[in-house]
Parts: structure tokens; C-alpha cells; sequence
């Protein structure tokens, strides 16, 4: 019997070129094994977690063609084509909007006008409800004060937490400090004020976990981890160091920026800690796979857009995987034997 197979990506900003990447490669990989080159990775994926970048990453790759409902309307390449189409946009500031942020203190550092122009043109009039498989991505909203899931199985039952795929792309990925808070509107004219979910889960992994576990995959009912071939992608590890000796006189704005980072690759770490005791647990120690390339401190922002940044973060990705054959290799095995389990199942 096979697995079911679960993709999970973390937040980082225009760092998702990274995850998006490598998932790339590996649905060229699949092509290329296959001799398909129809194949789309998310027809090996039963189902889908992220968690901003890593989330719209994820909606991309599910999205409905509107000639055939059915499958993909893109390949991975231009799901994550879209940040180097309009990332110099998005993270762009007008000389008007520094000096009315004062530079990013009094407002959030980027306007939001070319974001949500670029979430239009990418993804149109597409509701969550009509995603191609189960997904969960993450926000938080600052009013009820509580973590909030936009999950395609609610939507399609529910019509007051079904989204456009645009609004909830913006939600999951309105960062505190980098963009504004979403205020967006359900299908039947319910309003949320969301922000960023990786204030909370910027690793989504274990979300995806908790989730898939309440489902029927298949002959696969309730699934726990050793049913279960997890496959959670980083935006990039940085180990950045904070002396004490000049991070003990920090105050309130010398703060920001390192706790996010912190915070940031704190959850992941920890996240993917237990995932691994998990799976080692339920005696399926190869079901659970960590993809975290290192990145350099000096690409480590998540808004430089920067035509050599973004080349720099693609050849991260493609080191990786040059320097980790077997791991991408096995991974892309245990993808195709999965669905052919599955399928015989």
C-alpha cells in the first residue's frame, strides 16, 4: 500500500524561489523518469501546506486549468517564474511612500498596490474551493486573536470560509512591518483582518500533519505518520549570528529585524525536530524529508529582489541538489512508486 504523499513549504518571502526551485527540478525529474512530459508534481501529491511564500507556492501549483478543471494549470516553472516576474515589483518603495512610512516606521515598508496586482494577474477569479487537492495554508487574525487555516475541504462545504485564491495569496503572506494587514472577504461577504501565519507556524509541516490525519486518502483512512511520505522545503537556512555584546543594548527597532528572522527559523527548527521523532516513533523514519539548503547571510532578506539576489537564491537551490543527488533522487523514486501503489490500491 502506498503513502500519502503531503508537500509543506515554509515562509521566507522572495526566498521561495528556493523551495520553488528545487520542486522544479523535481517535477522535471518526474518527467523525465516517466517519459511524461505531461507530468506535474501535484499529480504525485495528495496534499498541500504553506505558509506565505509558501503558500502561494502551493496555490500555484494547484490551480485549476480553465480548460480542464481537472489538472494543473501550471507547470513548476512558472509557479515560480512568478518572483521573477513581479518580485522587483512587489518589493519596490516610491520615494513618496518612504517619506510618509518614515522609511518604514510609521507604515509598513512596501505598498501593497503592486502585490495585489500581481495576485490578480497570477491567479484571477479562482476560489480556494476549487483548488485540485486537499490544502491547508495559514494567517492569524488580529482581531479575534487566533490562528486561521484556509482549508479547500472547509471551503467546498462552506461558502463563508471559501476565497479567492488572490485574497487568501494575500492574507498568508502579509507580513507584519512588509505589508499591510489583509482585510479580505469570504463568498458570502464575511470580512477577516488577517496577517502573515508565519507569526505562528512559519513551518506549516506540522499543520499539514494535524490535517491530513482528520482525512480519508484513498483505502487510507486517518492516516498517522506511518502512513504518511511528508516532504517539508525551507526557504533557506542562515545561521546569522547576534553577539551578546552588542544584542544586549538593543532596543525596540534594533530588535525587529532580528526577532523575525529568529522566530522565523526557530519554528522551523523545532517543527521539524518532532516531526522527526514523530516518524522515527511509528517506525517510518524515511517518510519524513527535510529539504533546507544553506543560504548565505548576504541573501538571507526576504525582500531583496534584486536581479543578482534572486539569481543567487536560484543557484542556492540548484547547488543543493547537485550536492545531494541521492536524497532528490530517492525522493523523486519514492514519488512515482507511490502513485503506482496508490493506483494499483
Amino acid at each position: 500500500m502506498g503513502k500519502v504523499a503531503i508537500i509543506s513549504i515554509d515562509g521566507g518571502g522572495i526566498r521561495g524561489i528556493i523551495p520553488g526551485t528545487i520542486l522544479q527540478i523535481i517535477e522535471e525529474k518526474i518527467q523525465e523518469q516517466t517519459k511524461n512530459p505531461n507530468a506535474r508534481l501535484v499529480d504525485y501529491v495528495d496534499f498541500v501546506a504553506g505558509t506565505s511564500t509558501g503558500g502561494i507556492l502551493g496555490m500555484g501549483m494547484l490551480l485549476p486549468d480553465p480548460s480542464d478543471p481537472n489538472k494543473p494549470k501550471f507547470r513548476m516553472e512558472e509557479v515560480v517564474g512568478l518572483y521573477h516576474q513581479y518580485g522587483n515589483e512587489i518589493f519596490k518603495k516610491t520615494f513618496r511612500h518612504k517619506i510618509r512610512s518614515f522609511f518604514g516606521i510609521r507604515e509598513e515598508k512596501y505598498p501593497n498596490e503592486n502585490l495585489l496586482k500581481a495576485l490578480k494577474n497570477y491567479f484571477g477569479d479562482i476560489y480556494l474551493s476549487e483548488l485540485l487537492k486537499p490544502c491547508i495554508f495559514t494567517a492569524y487574525d488580529i482581531e479575534n486573536r487566533n490562528a486561521f487555516f484556509f482549508k479547500q475541504v472547509k471551503a467546498k462545504a462552506d461558502p463563508s470560509y471559501d476565497f479567492f485564491v488572490r485574497d487568501l495569496a494575500q492574507a498568508t503572506s502579509a507580513a507584519p512591518t512588509y505589508f499591510e494587514a489583509a482585510l479580505i472577504q469570504s463568498r458570502s461577504s464575511e470580512q477577516f483582518p488577517l496577517i502573515d501565519g508565519g507569526v505562528f507556524a512559519n513551518n506549516p509541516a506540522m499543520c499539514a500533519y494535524a490535517e491530513a490525519r482528520k482525512y480519508t486518502f484513498g483505502s487510507i483512512q486517518n492516516p498517522t505518520s506511518k502512513d504518511m511520505l511528508l516532504i517539508s522545503l525551507g526557504t533557506g537556512s542562515v545561521k546569522k549570528s547576534y553577539p551578546y555584546q552588542k544584542a544586549r543594548k538593543y532596543g525596540l527597532v534594533q530588535w525587529i529585524k532580528p526577532l523575525i528572522d529568529i522566530m522565523m527559523s526557530g519554528n522551523s527548527e523545532t517543527v521539524s525536530h518532532q516531526l522527526n521523532w514523530l516518524f522515527d516513533a511509528s517506525g517510518n523514519n524515511e517518510g519524513f524529508i527535510r529539504i533546507e539548503p544553506e543560504l548565505q547571510p548576504k541573501n538571507s532578506n526576504m525582500d531583496d529582489a534584486t536581479e543578482s539576489n534572486l539569481k543567487a537564491l536560484k543557484e542556492a537551490a540548484i547547488k543543493f541538489v547537485e550536492n545531494n543527488p541521492e536524497k532528490i533522487n530517492n525522493l523523486v523514486d519514492k514519488l512515482i512508486s507511490n502513485k503506482s501503489d496508490n493506483h494499483e490500491n
